[in-house]
């Protein structure tokens, strides 16, 4: 499997272009600064396989996704780029590029970029290999009809094995040319916990760059929202969690934050001929000539079918700008920050009802099929950019834990892992990696390297997990590590530090060994022993690797400085 583009490469690309369009004469800023939405969009120069656009067959696979490989457009060039090869050879974008960077580092030298690590991410995602753009979640089978109605292109997806969900895809056109790769899945019932395992399940299978809520929704305001009108999630409340005390229940509301290039696409979007593809409205209690509204702004997401102002009141005491409230979109938003690999989210739904003592399901079509529209409409207008990727093929979802290659796999990351990171290195590798530390099992660092190590493989994600080690390990100071084929090869005189437990240094026979042989010992901080201030003669006890690196000794100890102890020795006087 070919590897993501690194970090570096995209943090570098990103610099160089001043956050400005690679094109000649084009302006266009690459991210919104203030938004923080993705407008640019990276391509390759030369296609990285065969059939593609300027596919050079004499290129060596290490090129092809090389920073001399890689260029960032905005989208109306990139299209324009692809439209003409002929006329945009790689030799001309190559001098593009050149000319470009060097024109930036001329004017803004001296104003150093710095980009998000979420934007790094959406970057890199638009050359993956294999990916979708956009995963589609609806919870009814009303949802589901409008949805193919409106996207006639869906079909469903035959698989090879077991298959515990059905799922639909299709490949969608833009206006603006190209076109997205779409997945669509219903739930087997309503309900956030239902949401969030089919999200995972969906992110495990296809690996999608977005995923999106559809369908219909309670809303909260009869003098500002009509029946019909669309309402988008700039953000979503899970309002069930609480703490019960004396005084009754206290809420602890969490907010999952929908992704700021899609709201900004909403923001943007104002073609109006999708009104041509709405359905008759099923009473007419408004205006023939009434279209839909677009509402964008927090929607509540919970556990319970709503059908009470007062419950609505309660909820707005907390979250007084609440659009609407429904059912799923807090479990697909759990499940898409959750993800290895950061996935965009939003919420595009359609009032059907207001929530209170009126519900009913007279508008549920009427609303899915708005829903539906509007979402085909949005998608048309080519909110991001296109992935250049095939469809992913879906994996088995069985993960043997025997080959002698998995093993092998295991060991090496294990122990690379655990001889370049102490604990707090280890929690801000794994906050950079998007994984919660304090999900990851265990007392000591070797135990949640582990832990990490399983998620990775349980999710069919290892080469993803290796790829950011090897990240890591390249940023490490110069003087402490490098890199030669692939392989760890540290300086003479470098000293590694190797994570045990007081228990291993008394059953190994270090200590015993080391006082036979006349030597005093103490455990100490690395700070005291770094300054060599009161420990004139001691040096720390150093143990040969069979690889013939020497490896210093470090237990954990959270009340000293650092929150470990290195062992020393001294000659007995």
């Amino acid at each position: 499997m070919r590897k993501a583009i690194s970090q570096k490469i995209v943090k570098m690309l990103y610099a160089a272009s001043g956050n400005v369009c690679a094109f000649r004469g084009c302006n266009t800023k690459l991210v919104d600064l203030d938004s923080k939405a993705l407008l640019g969009e990276m391509c390759h120069i030369n296609a990285i396989s065969p059939g593609g656009l300027r596919y050079d067959p004499h290129q060596k696979d290490s090129e092809r996704d090389s920073y001399e490989n890689l260029i960032i457009l905005c989208a109306n060039h990139h299209s324009l780029i692809d439209q003409d090869p002929i006329k945009y050879t790689a030799s001309v974008l190559r001098s593009m590029k050149t000319d470009h960077e060097a024109f930036v580092a001329e004017s803004i030298i001296d104003q150093p970029l710095k980009i998000e690590s979420k934007l790094i991410s959406d970057f890199s995602r638009q050359v993956e290999t294999e990916s979708i753009d956009f995963a589609i979640v609806v919870a009814l089978s009303e949802e589901l009809k409008a949805l193919k109605h409106h996207f006639p292109e869906l079909q469903r997806v035959f698989l090879n094995g077991p298959q515990s969900r059905t799922y639909y895809k299709a490949i969608i056109p833009t206006k603006h040319g190209g076109a997205y790769r779409v997945i669509v899945t219903l739930l087997h019932s309503m309900g956030n916990i239902e949401a969030s395992h089919a999200t995972s399940d969906l992110i495990r299978d296809w690996n999608p760059r977005y995923v999106l809520v559809n369908g219909i929704a309670g809303g909260l305001c009869h003098n500002e929202q009509r029946l019909g009108d669309i309402v988008v999630s700039d953000s979503i409340v899970y309002y069930e969690p609480g703490k019960v005390g004396k005084n009754g229940v206290v809420q602890r509301n969490k907010q999952f934050l929908s992704d700021r290039t899609l709201i900004d696409g909403i923001l943007n979007f104002f073609d109006t001929a999708w009104y041509a593809t709405l359905p008759a409205k099923p009473v007419q209690v408004q205006p023939d000539d009434t279209f839909p509204k677009i509402h964008v702004g927090p929607i509540a997401s919970g556990e319970k079918v709503i059908a009470d102002a007062g419950m609505i009141n309660d909820l707005r005491k907390y979250q007084s700008n609440l659009i609407a409230v429904e059912m799923e979109s807090a479990g697909v938003a759990s499940a898409a920050f959750s993800a290895l690999k950061q996935i965009g989210f939003i919420t595009i739904r359609a009032i059907c009802d207001f929530a209170d003592s009126s519900k009913n399901d007279q508008w549920h079509e009427y609303a899915a099929s708005t829903a539906a529209s509007y979402l085909r409409a949005f998608l048309e207008n080519r909110p991001v950019s296109l992935s250049e990727g095939k469809w992913p093929e879906r994996k088995s979802s069985i993960v043997v834990t025997n080959g002698g290659d998995l093993v092998e796999t295991r060991r090496r990351l294990f122990n690379k892992i655990c001889s370049v990171v102490d604990i707090e290195e280890f929690k801000n590798f794994c906050f950079l990696i998007g994984i919660d530390f304090d999900n990851l099992p265990g007392d000591r660092i070797s135990s949640h390297v582990r832990e990490l190590i399983l998620l990775f493989e349980n999710s069919h994600n290892i080469d993803v997990l290796i790829n950011a080690v090897d990240e890591l390990i390249t940023d490490i100071e110069p003087n402490k590590i490098t890199i030669k084929s692939n392989q760890l090869s540290y300086t003479d005189n470098l000293i590694f530090d190797k994570w045990v437990s007081t228990q291993y240094v008394e059953k190994s026979g270090i200590t015993k060994n080391l006082q036979d042989q006349g030597y005093e010992l103490r455990w100490t901080t690395a700070k005291k022993e770094c300054e060599r201030v009161e420990f004139q003669n001691w040096e720390p006890v150093l143990l040969t690797q069979p690889d013939g690196r020497k490896a210093r000794l470090k237990i954990h100890d959270h009340s000293s400085i650092g929150g470990y102890l290195i062992l020393l020795k001294k000659k007995k006087q």
